[in-house]
């Protein structure tokens, strides 16, 4: 845990030191403002306290502006479905991650994939390579409005009808998308069913999720904590639910793909780390398998 600490306190003071200088160039600071020098160290300072923390694609969260969480980093694979706590699976390719939380009255989804194709081989064809039944599904958690984590959420709802829980602000921002071309993977936007709001809980048999509003990533991104057993022994998981920091410190963005700014990413962050400690937890995940690293 200390070193998932360390790494996302680096990112997270990179994402910091940049406010200056682009709010600088923006105007909103005087002539006399920060200077480039003491930035530029309080960069170098970062990556060094981080270390290998920072390996491969989590530098782009130290490059401005920083890069596309799910952009590249060579051909799409689909990961091994693995059970990785009692009740945890991993369900993913090597760029983009959903998990399932078995429950002792169902399941719950955490995110979709990019489109029917995918969840269906991925998801689907996961759940029963582990032996888990799609249509004990229960609740489908969307993290935030970007099609590589609801774009198989239509699929999965029409065919196991879980109920699909996504933040106000986000529905909203995928209800302007307009809808898929004949010759697109992409199915649609889900119907939207439940909004989920700040501090809601969410209880499933004997698993209960705690969800907080992060805007940042999306103007509605939902980040969580979850609780897990190994061997039966008790933890508890913070889940930021979405990566990649905006490129500017306000909003900005184009239909379907709107960002809440850097300054917001940096509030909520600052926000549902304390959360985090103040609830003890222990260990992290995320829907990039490499922002967990």
């Amino acid at each position: 845990m200390s070193k998932i600490r360390t790494s996302l306190l680096a990112i997270a003071a990179v994402a910091v030191a940049a406010l200056a200088p682009r709010a600088g160039a923006q105007g909103s600071a005087p002539a006399s403002g920060p200077d480039p020098t003491a930035f530029l160290a309080h960069v170098k300072n970062a990556r060094f306290l981080a270390a290998d923390d920072l390996a491969a694609r989590n530098l782009v969260d130290c490059s401005m502006p920083p890069g596309n969480a799910a952009a590249g980093g060579g051909s799409l694979a689909d990961a091994p479905a693995t059970r990785i706590f009692d009740e945890l699976y991993y369900l993913g390719t090597n760029r983009v991650a959903t998990w399932a939380i078995v429950t002792s009255a169902g399941i719950i989804q955490i995110d979709s994939l990019d489109d029917a194709e995918e969840a269906q081989r991925v998801i689907v064809g996961g759940y029963r390579k582990l032996g888990l039944d799609p249509a004990q599904m229960k609740y489908l958690i969307l993290t935030h409005g970007h099609n590589d984590h609801f774009g198989g959420a239509k699929y999965l709802q029409e065919t196991y009808h879980p109920r699909v829980l996504m933040s106000a602000a986000d529905w909203d921002m995928v209800a302007k998308l307009p809808p898929p071309d004949s010759g697109e993977h992409f199915a649609g936007v889900p119907a939207r069913e439940k909004d989920i709001t700040d501090g809601q809980k969410l209880t499933l048999g004997n698993t209960t999720l705690t969800f907080y509003i992060t805007p940042g990533h999306t103007p509605g991104t939902v980040s969580l904590l979850v609780p897990v057993t190994d061997n039966g022994r008790t933890h508890l998981l913070s889940f930021w639910g979405g990566s990649a920091i905006p490129r500017e410190l306000g909003p900005t963005g184009q239909v379907g793909r709107m960002d809440a700014g850097m300054l917001a990413y940096k509030l909520s962050f600052d926000r549902f780390f304390k959360i985090g400690e103040e609830a003890g937890v222990e260990g992290y995940i995320a829907n990039h398998p490499y922002r967990d690293q």
